[in-house]
């Protein structure tokens, strides 16, 4: 058979750029298709990453907003402060950075297809596009998001959260009131645990120059999401509204593929996204640098079943975490607000934010979990009437 191209990617957001790029870097002839006219808009995520970005990926001075090394957390009637010494987190410039990682590929010779994909076949390589046109190409990579046509080409169930978020401008005094602290208000964010909204959070990250971008994911949808952000916001600030954005968040399933015949998946598209938080894109990058060597593997030796080792790779570096998460995520579903207060109390009572400081990582939540469960402190914190729930789920014996 002969083939247009060695891989097709369908998505050109930071996912699909970036594994064009891998792949083109390491002499592929690459193609990326989608539909958008402007790459990375509308924003669709918080655009926060931890300083592991760098073991993953690239990450340009010009879209750095603003750099963060701590934390508020919040529940209705308690704050915990967690900190490090440096800097953990970088408030990105979203749209900017996508337009940086697509540029990047096809400055590197991927080609880049401005047209909607409409169908695959991923035994024959065959990717379908809106103006008629068909593609043939040794693999087909799918970073089409969190609807993946591909994902769903191949069987697979998806499911998601839906998220809400608002570009607002807050003047200082009215963060630190909320926060009950004088700290520098440009260098925390704060998350928000709300009964109502479980098991997402609320999140208030600051860009700089009073911006902060507010938002949230739960199971309501966007209307009613709208009506609770605009509460949280009008009882807690006074603040400028300056736009609106909504999205979906994937909840990963382990019974879904990465891989079928010709075609892979990654990112959103495999729903390879942190159960507690909601951010993906290290996890993503992370991916990409697995899929990259096995499908040179595949290409190189003709023999597409190589295409599984990427699947595998993935499950064991990643399938434990995210059910370490899954676990606090059902955990935290069993609380009210007042047992969210009670648990806080607690925390603090037991010296648990300098714990928290020390081994909370945005990316990685079971070392903390382990941490407390060898000090003992979950059956401290945890509400007497929810242990034989909490244990069951963590599976203590």
């Amino acid at each position: 058979m002969n083939f247009d191209f060695d891989a097709v990617i369908v998505g050109a957001g930071p996912v699909g750029s970036t594994i064009a790029y891998y792949l083109s870097k390491n002499g592929l002839d690459v193609a990326i298709a989608d539909k958008k006219k402007q790459i990375g808009y509308p924003l669709q995520c918080a655009g926060i990453l931890s300083n592991h970005i760098f073991d993953v990926n690239e990450l340009p001075d010009e879209v750095i907003l603003n750099t963060v090394r701590g934390a508020f957390l919040h529940t209705r009637n308690h704050i915990l402060n967690v900190k490090k010494d440096e800097s953990v987190a970088y408030v990105i410039d979203r749209i900017a950075y996508d337009e940086f990682l697509l540029n990047r590929a096809v400055d590197n010779g991927a080609t880049f297809i401005n047209q909607k994909v409409i169908d695959v076949d991923s035994e024959m390589g065959v990717t379908y596009l809106s103006n008629s046109h068909e593609i043939k190409s040794k693999v087909i990579i799918g970073c089409d998001g969190c609807n993946s046509l591909l994902s769903k080409s191949i069987g697979n169930k998806l499911d998601n959260f839906q998220a809400s978020q608002m570009l607002v401008k807050i003047n200082d005094e009215d963060i630190q009131s909320f926060r009950n602290s004088n700290e520098n208000v440009d260098d925390y964010v704060d998350t928000y645990l709300l009964d109502d909204i479980l098991p997402g959070f609320l999140w208030v990250i600051p860009l700089g120059e009073n911006n902060y971008r507010v938002g949230f994911f739960s199971n309501h949808n966007h209307k009613i999401q709208n009506e609770i952000l605009r509460n949280f916001l009008d009882a807690n600030f006074e603040y400028e509204l300056i736009e609106k954005y909504k999205g979906f968040i994937p909840i990963f399933d382990e019974k879904n593929k990465l891989v079928e015949n010709r075609l892979l998946l990654i990112g959103d598209a495999a729903s390879q996204v942190k159960p507690t938080s909601g951010g993906g894109l290290l996890i993503a990058f992370d991916a990409c640098r697995m899929a990259c060597k096995h499908i040179i593997g595949a290409i190189d030796s003709d023999d597409m079943g190589m295409l599984n080792e990427y699947e595998k790779e993935f499950r064991k570096m990643y399938l434990k975490e995210f059910n370490y998460q899954f676990k606090v995520q059902r955990t935290l579903g069993l609380l009210s607000d007042a047992d969210l207060d009670y648990l806080f109390s607690k925390l603090r009572e037991n010296d648990c934010e300098r714990l928290i400081s020390e081994y909370g990582d945005m990316d990685t939540q079971s070392e903390l979990v382990k941490e407390f469960i060898k000090r003992g402190l979950i059956f401290k914190i945890v509400p007497t009437f929810l242990f034989k729930k909490v244990t069951k789920i963590f599976g203590f014996r």
